[in-house]
């Protein structure tokens, strides 16, 4: 479900690589080179987080890497740039977040980078540092675990199915339908 740009004032744009590394969960898998499953659990959480409030942005870096010819897409509503090969990241993060600024829109900026930060903040933009926010990550996820371990429960058709539904469904599997 794509969402609706005009509707929200809040923009998170985040450097990809910057977050990945502060993260255990996901520095961990690129350290297996696991960089696909990296980054998607890294948009998956950002999807997430963002919710129904920020139109959310995830910049890679493709600066150093003569093949990258990724095209933007959007996954879970989170839109993902790769930036292209020569181009760093940090420009693309500085001028999506000029753009949005400019149309009005307030940016919360996720990046570790001293100019990011420096040249962002001049424009009235939110900064966090990506070891900031991997940590509120982190919480949602350590209470996610907890709440699930607390309470390990089957789920099962059936049982969503209420009663009648239930019925039918063995009435179904039965072969008396």
């Amino acid at each position: 479900m794509r969402r609706q740009t005009s509707k929200l004032t809040k923009k998170l744009i985040i450097d990809g690589y910057n977050l990945m590394f502060q993260a255990d969960p996901y520095a961990r898998l690129a350290r297996d080179d696991e960089w696909d499953l990296a980054r998607d659990a890294l948009v998956s959480d950002v999807a997430s987080y963002a919710g129904q409030q920020f139109e959310a942005t995830v910049v890679f870096d493709g600066k150093n890497n003569p093949v990258s010819n990724r095209k933007d897409e959007d996954r879970l509503g989170v839109k993902v740039i790769f930036s292209d090969y020569g181009k760093s990241a940090d420009s693309v993060i500085e001028r999506l977040a000029k753009q949005a600024v400019d149309a009005g829109i307030q940016v919360e900026l996720v990046s570790s980078d001293a100019l990011v930060q420096w040249t962002s903040l001049g424009k009235g933009v939110v900064r966090r540092s990506a070891a900031e926010f991997a940590q509120q990550l982190g919480f949602g996820y350590s209470e996610w675990e907890r709440e699930r371990d607390a309470h390990p429960k089957r789920s099962t058709l059936a049982d969503r199915a209420g009663p009648e539904g239930a019925e039918l469904l063995r009435r179904i599997r039965d072969g008396r339908s």
